[in-house]
């Protein structure tokens, strides 16, 4: 990605992450996390706003673009079954993660988004592990889809809204 489409890129994922979570509802969070309460509002937000943003990217970063599920290592600790979006190839130390919902976890709560190359994170002790990845027309068949299809409606009143 080049610079300024990076920039552009950031500022958006910034202005989509606080639409997102006017959207999230017990309609969209994954059925492990419905009515906990306890938990920051992202916790088991992340399949359907990585799915919504990943048909969100313009579609010459789409066809390069998955939809991951894995875990994330801060620091050593372990952060189990998060999903997030990779752009580039699987075993590129450049490849882009994009990630709206990593504040659910507490070793991650002081970043609402991240949005680097996995080399970056990697040197801040920050490794995200696919265990699966998915193109966009992929997950079409996955569970997710059907939580994805109410975020997206209320994403597109939003971006009517804004109009």
């Amino acid at each position: 990605m080049p610079q300024s489409a990076l920039a552009v890129a950031r500022r958006r994922l910034y202005v989509y992450r606080a639409a997102l979570s006017l959207e999230w509802s017990d309609s969209t969070v994954h059925p492990d996390f419905s009515s906990r309460t306890d938990l920051p509002a992202s916790a088991g937000q992340c399949g359907v706003s990585s799915a919504w943003l990943l048909h969100e990217l313009p579609w010459f970063l789409r066809m390069r673009a998955r939809y991951c599920v894995g875990d994330i290592v801060v620091h050593g600790r372990t952060l189990e079954f998060h999903c997030w979006v990779e752009i580039g190839r699987a075993t590129a130390p450049g490849r882009w993660i994009i990630d709206v919902t990593c504040d659910q976890f507490e070793l991650l709560a002081d970043h609402d988004v991240v949005c680097d190359r996995h080399s970056s994170l990697l040197e801040r002790s920050i490794e995200y592990r696919a265990s699966s990845r998915q193109s966009a027309r992929q997950l079409r068949s996955d569970p997710v889809w059907g939580r994805v299809q109410v975020l997206a409606q209320g994403m597109s009143r939003w971006f009517g809204n804004r109009r």
